[in-house]
């Protein structure tokens, strides 16, 4: 017989599992930015190189789960690395070749030294105070709507659509991460969007036992009264429903450009009813219209995003291994290496 806490928690999830509202407080890389920068740190092929782009991308799986049962902030701070203690411990946990290849993308992602960091805290190229998404976000929102309404900026359009200014600087700051996902696309890895959909349908399925070994026996005890059996069920539940928003993003941003900004902003207006807790004051139509200017602005916006990510790959690489965090295919080397015959070495395949 489940608990109260359990009960509620499951009859919560299914609701979850429905539903995409936008992120409390996350302002970073998006997925498919954060699924490249693993791309370039670590294994480029195979099996290992898929197992790393997912880990960079699933510390984000709670940005979109609200429900206080499910305790979405206090484990978010846990996967997304707000404290070094916490996103170690995917990296402790990992045992296999697989587990490590997917701790080493999910490392990669934090906000102590990771690419979380450059994006929340301390952008690298673009000379302003903040991270570099919240720098465009902020900018984004005094952007006029159009040249030939000067008067009018997004910020003030969102403000029509009955957004107020924190829930404005959120969907601008949603936007700017998607722009840089659509460029990094378009202009540096076409493959990119097909990658992130693939790492989400693939292999890397193997990742729940270790989010489970991780994270279970501390977030059952915050959160569900030390129900272990049910925070297991509620760390592989949220991972599943993160798996498809992936897949949605991966293929909307591997369309041509109008297509994609069409895409996501009707993802956008789709879910912002719920998100502001009324209907907007306007048609769907008038609104995906306003959204799509804006993911288009914020891309003419980002044109410096590229010495953006050069500099967090060199600055997050670098962090990796003066914490000694190395790859999985050169892990794998090291260990036929400490492993085989005295003067003899074993080849890597």
């Amino acid at each position: 017989m489940k608990t109260p806490i359990a009960r509620i928690a499951l009859m919560t999830l299914g609701a979850v599992c429905v539903a995409f509202l936008l992120p409390a407080e996350t302002y970073s890389w998006n997925q498919a930015t954060h699924a490249y920068i693993a791309d370039r740190l670590g294994a480029r092929v195979g099996h290992n190189n898929l197992n790393e782009m997912w880990g960079s991308a699933a510390p984000d799986m709670y940005n979109f789960v609200f429900a206080p049962a499910l305790c979405p902030g206090w484990i978010a701070e846990q996967t997304q690395g707000t404290y070094t203690e916490t996103f170690l411990k995917v990296r402790d946990a990992a045992g296999t070749d697989a587990e490590e290849a997917l701790a080493y993308g999910f490392v990669s992602h934090n906000e102590q030294w990771g690419a979380d960091h450059i994006a929340h805290e301390a952008c690298l190229t673009c000379g302003q105070p903040g991270g570099y998404i919240i720098v465009k976000a902020k900018l984004l929102l005094t952007t006029p709507v159009s040249l030939t309404e000067p008067q009018q900026s997004f910020g003030e359009a969102f403000a029509a659509l009955g957004i107020g200014p924190d829930e404005g600087l959120l969907i601008a700051h949603l936007i700017t991460e998607y722009a840089v996902d659509i460029r990094l696309t378009k202009e540096v890895a076409p493959r990119l969007g097909r990658k992130l959909a693939t790492a989400a349908r693939s292999v890397t399925k193997g990742f729940p036992p270790l989010l489970i070994k991780a994270f279970a026996a501390d977030y059952a005890a915050e959160c569900f009264g030390g129900d272990h059996t049910t925070a297991a069920s509620v760390l592989t539940s949220v991972e599943k429903g993160h798996r498809k928003d992936m897949i949605f993003l991966g293929q909307a941003i591997s369309q041509p450009e109008p297509v994609a900004e069409q895409l996501l902003a009707e993802q956008i207006v789709g879910i912002l009813p719920d998100f502001l807790g009324a209907p907007l004051p306007v048609s769907d139509e008038e609104a995906v219209e306003i959204m799509k200017a804006a993911i288009a602005a914020a891309v003419s916006l980002c044109d410096d995003y590229r010495a953006e990510i050069e500099a967090t790959i060199e600055f997050v690489g670098n962090n990796l291994k003066d914490h000694g965090i190395i790859h999985s295919t050169k892990a794998a080397a090291e260990r036929q290496e400490a492993t085989a015959p005295s003067g003899k070495k074993e080849k890597t395949p």
